[in-house]
This record gives C-alpha cells, structure tokens and sequence, in this order.
C-alpha cells in the first residue's frame, strides 16, 4: 500500500508533497439537506463545504472532482439546479473540473474533492500563549435556523428569520480573506467551524495544549441584540450551533491592525473572541467551562 502523509489525519485537509494539499467531502441529502433547501443551494453547498475547509488551511483552490448518486425518480430539472449551484462557486473561484462519476443510489449524494496549492502549512497544533482568537462572520445563526428547520421553534422577528435560514440555506465561506489572512504569516491555529464553535475551540486549544478564554461575543451587536429579542441566549446559540462554515483561528495579537485592514478590503466581519493562555481547556472569562460538544445534524 502506498500513502504519503506528513501529518496526522486530525486536521482539515490533507498536505501532500510539493505544496499541494486536497479535502473531499460528502452530502448525503438525507442527513444534510434541511426541508425547503432547492436543488441550486444544494450544489453549492457540496463545494462551500470543501472550500471552507481548504481556506482555512490557506489553499488556494485549483482542481476539482465530482461524483455523484441519485435516487431513481429524481427529475432532471432538479439535478440541473444542483449543476448550476456547483458551478456557480467553481466559477467564482476559477476551478478546474477534471472528472467524476454518476451512478444511481437509494439517497442523493454529492461527493466533492477539491486540490489545491498552499503557501504555508497552519495546523489545529500551533496556538501560542498571547495569541488573540478570532472568528470570521457571526455565529449563532445557524443554530436559530436549524432550530426553527427541525424544531419547528418559531422566528417571530422576520429580520432574523431572513438571516437564519440565509446562514443555513447558503453558506458562504470567505475563501480568499481566509487564504490571505493565512499568507500573512501571523496565523498559528486555525479550523473550520462546520462542527460548532465550541468543539472547534476545545480541538485547538487540546491540540495545541493551551488553555482559550472566550472574553466577547462572536457575533454583531446587531445580531446579539435580535437574538435577545427571541428570548434566547445568544452566547449559547453561538457556541453550540454549527454548519457555519467559518474560520476561527488565532492571531499574533502585535498584528491585530494587518487582519483587521484585510477585513476591510474583502468586506469580511472579524471578532476577537480572545485569548490563548497557559494551561488546558476552554473558558468563559467568568471560569466557566466550555465543554466539547457540537451540534450532529440529522434531517
């Protein structure tokens, strides 16, 4: 058997020789397709997935592959959406489409494999002591969506209704602020929220062996302040949610003013969520505990 790896398979992708790196991931439309998602969000969820997961690490898109399964009776106007959803982001980000496979399944499934180049190699292991956490986008959303998918528990501001179901319906992975946040050099740990924020930050701080304590909100006062207004808790909402497809990362906290310029020239929200101190774990700046758990959907 032939493999080549330089890395435990614990983190996001997987770095091959020469400065190239791939991740593939699969959609299984029963466990990840929530009722009212349409064909073309489908398609582009299958390829933002992967694409979250490779920027986070700094890799710059380049070759792509698909395969994929449909049910019998599945009409071909619906599988034209799904084509138009992929294609969208693969023409975004000026992918390559060098093959695949079709075949017939008793359930939808996209399986997407995306190869790219990198500059420098960001691992879950690297959080320094000093270093500021950050996350990028507003977290929480997801969670009030998914909620009200599953759960049937009602949205009463429409305002948030609108930007829940758009975080759920059609995530979207800041690709190329992720990729030139991770050139600068300045980033130690990163990982991709898709899991829930509270088990990305526990995976950090254990692989890093440091201690994380969360010090701020990792959202918008705009979208704290419609999550209160739902009666909930937007702290929890935001820590035990998941499906953002975001990345949370720490930073050389010197060089805070560099992320914060890139920010603005992607059009990007960042929050400093905060820092990486000695010790184990991750805490509420008030001692308490974050416990290592996310959000499994099933739908």
């Amino acid at each position: 058997m032939f493999e080549v790896r330089e890395y435990p398979l614990t983190d996001d992708v997987a770095y091959l020789p020469n400065g190239w790196a791939y991740k593939v991931d699969m959609l299984v439309k029963s466990t990840d397709v929530p009722e009212g998602m349409n064909g073309f969000q489908v398609g582009r969820k299958s390829v933002a997935a992967v694409l979250s997961d490779l920027s986070t690490k700094g890799v710059k898109p380049i070759f792509m592959m698909l395969s994929f399964a449909f049910q019998t009776g599945i009409t071909n106007a619906y599988i034209t959406e799904i084509l138009n959803g992929i294609k969208q982001l693969a023409s975004k980000y000026k992918m390559i489409l060098v093959g695949g496979d079709v075949n017939k399944a008793n359930d939808t499934v996209i399986d997407c494999i995306i190869a790219g180049k990198y500059k420098k190699k960001v691992l879950r292991s690297g959080a320094r002591i000093g270093d500021s956490v950050y996350v990028a986008g507003d977290f929480g959303l997801t969670t009030i969506g998914l909620d009200y998918l599953l759960n049937k528990k009602p949205i009463v501001n429409e305002k948030l209704k609108s930007y829940a179901l758009k975080a759920v319906y059609e995530p979207d992975p800041p690709v190329n602020f992720n990729i030139e946040v991770i050139n600068t050099g300045y980033v130690s740990a990163s990982m991709d929220s898709s899991d829930g924020l509270a088990y990305t930050l526990n995976e950090i701080a254990q692989q890093s062996n440091v201690k994380i304590v969360i010090n701020n909100f990792p959202m918008s006062e705009e979208i704290k302040k419609l999550i209160e207004s739902e009666g909930r808790d937007p702290l929890n909402d935001s820590l035990y949610g998941g499906e953002e497809y975001q990345m949370v990362f720490t930073f050389n906290q010197e060089k805070d003013f560099l992320l914060n310029k890139l920010a603005k020239k992607h059009n990007v929200k960042v929050f400093k969520i905060g820092k990486v101190e000695n010790g184990n774990g991750v805490f509420l700046s008030n001692g308490k505990k974050i416990e290592k758990k996310g959000w499994v959907f099933n739908f």
